[in-house]
């Protein structure tokens, strides 16, 4: 469970004992957060701060996408249609993720191993196929390609965090990664309006 998230909201009283001290106040416990739409919390090196903002933003679509197809689009702030749905996906993709994907490759592959560059090179493949394949369907075919799109994102996006920055982090001199940073904040820099435009 992430820090700082509990269950169900409830409040909890217990009556003193007799002749004993007063109870304590009541104890609030808060709303759990979805945990798809979170990353848990973890030190990450200034120079790949770009990237993992960016995955916040991945992560609150795969949310959104998941809850909009569960049914559940108003808790989520998502589209109500497969339509609406699909334009979402679209709209990161164009907005964020195609320039991501590609900084990544290009600024951090040199650093991977041949099999996670494999794997980055294939999944961030394989998501633009979801998409591609969501586009030309039909409102079943629609409904399984944007959830597998969903699905295959936050999967992703939990990997690069959790194993791929961790490995960089540890293998790549101080030099390089600040020289990393310095290139990922130019490439990635994006208006405000833009970042609230691509998950909106």
């Amino acid at each position: 469970m992430y820090e700082g998230c509990r269950g169900a909201s409830t409040l909890a009283r217990e009556a003193p004992p007799a002749g004993g001290p007063p109870a304590r106040p009541p104890t609030l416990r808060l709303r759990r957060r979805a945990a798809s739409a979170t990353i848990s919390p973890m030190k990450r090196s200034r120079a790949l701060k770009p990237l993992s903002s960016e995955h916040h933003q991945a992560l609150l679509v795969a949310f959104q996408l998941k809850k909009g197809l569960a049914g559940h689009s108003e808790s989520a702030g998502a589209p109500k249609d497969l339509p609406g749905l699909l334009a979402l996906a679209r709209r990161f993709d164009e907005k964020l993720f195609r320039a991501h994907a590609r900084a990544e490759e290009e600024l951090l592959g040199r650093y991977l191993t041949s099999a996670d560059m494999r794997r980055l090179r294939g999944e961030h493949a394989e998501l633009g196929r979801h998409l591609e394949d969501a586009k030309r369907a039909s409102d079943g075919d629609l409904r399984a390609s944007l959830s597998a799109y969903a699905e295959l994102l936050e999967r992703h996006v939990r990997w690069e965090e959790r194993e791929l920055f961790a490995y960089a982090e540890a293998n790549v001199d101080s030099e390089a990664l600040a020289s990393i940073g310095g290139e990922l904040e130019r490439r990635l820099a994006m208006p405000r309006s833009d970042r609230k435009a691509a998950a909106s």
